[in-house]
């Protein structure tokens, strides 16, 4: 995302402790119930948050993409030991174990499936408001197309342009209505 001057010097209300709790469940795998409980909000207050409120939203993900960061440096790491204990069950007299090895190895080289787990969304509030107004830009230009010519989105490229400039054009009242600005 293209930040303008005046992008840059937005102030962002900080999260609150229960909120910085909240995601620390969150990041757990707990249930937005089980979540709430732990803070001691309400169910739909951690709703909310999760999914309207920008900054949490941000964080959770920033957090997340930390978490994955981390999981991975330590997959790194084993992956020298865990090749060996595969390598040596490639080599098993036990066609099942050869086999599972064999599977393993397709695997992690990518030839049997993708195995790789998608980590996403953006890591910063402007990036959250971005994201929900280039949707609501994608269906205001749809609405206005001719729906001979939806299915085959003929105009990609210059679309998604129409979608960014729609998108910039509203970013900084919808900051001001998320209280951001």
């Amino acid at each position: 995302m293209k930040m303008t001057k005046s992008d840059k010097n937005v102030q962002f209300k900080p999260l609150t402790q229960e909120q910085l709790n909240a995601i620390e469940h969150l990041l757990q795998g707990k249930s937005d119930s089980a979540v709430a409980e732990a803070v001691n909000v309400a169910r739909t207050t951690i709703w909310e948050w999760r999914n309207r409120n920008p900054v949490f939203i941000a964080e959770l993900n920033r957090q997340r993409a930390q978490l994955w960061d981390e999981a991975r440096e330590r997959l790194k790491a084993l992956a020298n030991r865990a090749l060996d204990v595969v390598e040596q069950q490639l080599g098993s007299s036990d066609p099942k174990i050869a086999l599972a090895a064999a599977k393993h190895i397709m695997q992690g080289t990518r030839l049997l499936g993708d195995v790789s787990l998608p980590v996403g969304g953006p890591t910063t509030p402007e990036g959250v408001i971005m994201e929900e107004l280039r949707k609501e830009a994608r269906r205001e230009i749809e609405a206005k197309s001719d729906p001979r010519f939806r299915a085959l989105d003929l105009f990609g490229d210059e679309k998604e342009h129409e979608v960014e400039a729609f998108a910039q054009s509203r970013l900084k009242e919808a900051l001001a209505e998320a209280g951001l600005s």
